[in-house]
């Protein structure tokens, strides 16, 4: 495995006297493709989120890049190369795709913002089509393109995708999975958290299996299938 760009060690998450995530180890490589999969409650987006620092670390340490950002915040997170494509998808439905996108950039500079937003609908061309189109108009499966844009625009070197297949339609699907290949290209370390886990297990290398917040196995893909596919986690 290449080097350790994240590196949980011991991580345990809390609301009020609820243990959403207990004990748990786990590492993402530069480059690589983890996934999370376990069923709704499983503490999945409640690793995510403590990744990006918008849950507080109960317990444990957090190395990103090198650095030790267990306490650091979310915007700090960001400055360093950790973006968020969040649950439910979260556009700004007001806002049109292209603004969406560009609110992803706002640690930089307008002229590698430019950049970054050209590169991206070249990249995407269904959202350059409807760039001048509100995000709330559009599709589950548009949206979740859009957010997946509005967490690259920085070019992150973690990519955190939180459920990005939840509600699609098989197709929505499809397109949602060929976006993240398009970012596994670039080279971007990818962490996804799944409770559907076929796509996702497409896409990953590695994987972790969660059930009532503590780990149940992790390994290889093929090591874990059986296990993420199994009736008791979907």
């Amino acid at each position: 495995m290449a080097e350790s760009l994240l590196t949980i060690e011991g991580l345990c998450v809390r609301y009020g006297g609820i243990e959403a995530v207990r004990s748990l180890d786990m590492e993402v490589a530069t480059g690589e493709t983890v996934v999370i999969v376990g069923a709704n409650g499983a503490g999945k987006s409640s690793v995510m989120n403590a990744v990006m620092g918008m849950v507080p670390t109960a317990e444990g340490r957090m190395t990103f890049d090198g650095r030790e950002v267990t306490s650091m915040s979310t915007a700090d997170r960001a400055k360093l190369g950790i973006r968020i494509s969040p649950e439910g998808r979260r556009v700004f439905a007001n806002l049109t795709i292209e603004e969406n996108i560009l609110a992803g950039g706002y640690t930089m500079g307008a002229k590698d913002r430019e950049a970054s937003v050209a590169w991206l609908f070249d990249t995407f061309p269904l959202l350059s089509k409807r760039r001048t189109a509100r995000a709330g108009t559009l599709s589950g499966g548009q949206q979740q393109l859009v957010a997946i844009a509005r967490a690259l625009t920085a070019r992150p070197k973690l990519l955190l995708l939180d459920e990005p297949f939840l509600g699609l339609s098989p197709v929505a699907i499809g397109d949602t999975s060929a976006a993240i290949s398009v970012v596994q290209a670039q080279g971007m370390a990818v962490l996804i958290s799944e409770q559907m886990a076929r796509p996702a297990l497409k896409l990953a290398s590695r994987g972790y299996v969660l059930r009532a917040g503590a780990l149940r196995r992790s390994g290889d893909v093929a090591e874990i299938r059986e296990l993420a596919l199994s009736e008791d986690y979907l």
